[in-house]
């Protein structure tokens, strides 16, 4: 019943939010739709009698996509367009949560699918007249956070040793919007690399083909505990590498963290997996924290005297358009 109301009240909102184009009562309306969206998701996909609410609820990747990405657009909100991809993602890998079975490789290769519906997301393929890319920005740095994620939980040895896909729920109408948005994705990146060969593109492309593939072997053919985290790690140490150095060229401090911090994560993760001695480990996060530091420093300073070349590059294009 609460998720119901929450539910109309949500709706409510998000017809005022698209009335006056108030960015703050879209991001209102999608936190009311999200909190009935998971208040109900045990009793939407254990029952099998559904109220109207619960049937739609079903589909939710699809029902935010077509509520909440228009009024992005509308409104020009990057926060509303990054709630708006949250809330597409999260329910997607909800849907995807609902069709575990015992051994299925299934969940193993649409596990990567919210990370290639984002870093593929165009906005002119979803906007008529629309030339400048308002969103893709957001969409590629929310599927290198996905990606970033999802690499480093598979990173660790323990992962591997009993991994399969066990649960009590099979709710296959769910799968109606994970299809629609498999075909998407697919048609997405079928876009992509016929409009622009980038060398980005094709390094995720790579990625997301081999992580499918490696989980599918572990679970089909033959179980490699050892060499999975070893491949995950080297994406993982790839993807970190990748972002630091497209910090440098664009001066973006975050980019240049994150990197940092996920490299810094990665080699404490593999020192406090394996046993390694008291000394070795002092002598390693000694120099983890020393090398944190002096990057720190070294991007700083090169930031200050690349600053006026990347203003530059950044008001170029505008000013000649």
């Amino acid at each position: 019943m609460l998720a119901e109301v929450l539910f109309v009240f949500g709706l409510g909102v998000l017809a005022i939010a698209y009335s006056f184009r108030r960015s703050t009562l879209g991001l209102l309306a999608i936190s009311l739709i999200g909190l009935s969206y998971w208040s109900g998701w045990t009793h939407r996909f254990t029952e099998r009698d559904l109220s109207l609410v619960d049937s739609v609820s079903l589909q939710m990747p699809i029902v935010a996509a077509i509520s909440f990405l228009p009024l992005a657009y509308r409104c020009r909100s990057q926060k509303l367009f990054g709630m708006s991809a949250i809330a597409i993602c999260s329910s997607l890998l909800s849907n995807l949560g609902a069709t575990l079975t015992k051994g299925s490789i299934l969940p193993a290769l649409l596990l990567i699918l919210p990370a290639a519906l984002l870093w593929a997301y165009d906005d002119t393929i979803w906007t008529v007249g629309q030339q400048r890319k308002l969103f893709q920005s957001i969409a590629r740095r929310f599927a290198v956070v996905y990606l970033a994620g999802l690499f480093y939980w598979f990173s660790f040895y323990w992962t591997w040793i009993d991994y399969g896909w066990y649960s009590r729920i099979v709710e296959w109408r769910s799968l109606l919007s994970v299809g629609i948005f498999v075909a998407i994705t697919i048609a997405q990146w079928i876009y992509l690399l016929i409009q622009a060969r980038e060398w980005k593109s094709t390094m995720i492309g790579l990625m997301i083909v081999v992580s499918s593939i490696v989980q599918s072997w572990h679970l089909r053919i033959a179980p490699i505990p050892v060499f999975a985290p070893i491949v995950f790690n080297a994406m993982l140490g790839i993807l970190a590498i990748v972002t630091v150095r497209d910090s440098l060229r664009t001066g973006e401090r975050r980019a240049f963290w994150f990197g940092v911090i996920l490299l810094i994560v990665q080699v404490l993760s593999r020192l406090l997996e394996y046993e390694l001695s008291p000394a070795a480990r002092a002598i390693v996060f000694g120099l983890l924290g020393g090398s944190a530091i002096a990057s720190g420093l070294w991007f700083e300073f090169r930031i200050r005297r690349l600053l006026p070349a990347i203003a530059f590059q950044r008001v170029r294009p505008s000013s000649t358009s």
